[in-house]
């Protein structure tokens, strides 16, 4: 500009952010694609049929968990004051998926019946907290990113 004056525009990190919410996502459905291959199975009656209960309902999980993690990251978007936020909650994300993928793949199945019956609890139970905790971690970056309000 001429004249010595400057095009002063808040300070924004829009590329930032876009790599974040992209690694928060891929962090996700690496998790469900994982825990859908690698879980063990569930084995029932006679026959032992054996029925893939984390390929089921590991991707209904990661859309809500997508959903809630796209929800907080948009909450946090526009002010570079936020980004410490939105990478943790990217950070965040990741590591609670990471730790589902873990937990679905390696804790032991439960084993009941005659027949017997197998259970893999850890792979149904860990998609659907890590959903809950991811959405946990939205709510709880989106208020701690705002300043309290003045009187």
């Amino acid at each position: 500009m001429a004249g010595g004056g400057s095009d002063r525009r808040p300070a924004t990190a829009d590329g930032s952010w876009v790599v974040w919410t992209m690694a928060g996502i891929a962090g996700v459905w690496v998790a469900v694609t994982l825990i859908s291959l690698l879980s063990p199975d569930m084995v029932t009656g006679s026959e032992q049929q054996r029925l893939p209960v984390a390929a089921f309902g590991a991707w209904f999980w990661g859309l809500v968990a997508t959903g809630a993690f796209l929800w907080g990251m948009g909450r946090l978007r526009g002010n570079a004051a936020r980004q410490p936020f939105w990478v943790g909650l990217a950070a965040a994300t990741i590591a609670i998926w990471g730790v589902a993928t873990v937990l679905s793949i390696a804790l032991p199945v439960y084993v009941t019946g005659s027949d017997p019956t197998r259970l893999p609890i850890g792979a149904m139970v860990s998609p659907v907290a890590a959903a809950l905790l991811t959405a946990l971690a939205g709510i709880a970056a989106g208020v701690l990113s705002r300043p309290p309000e003045p009187d």
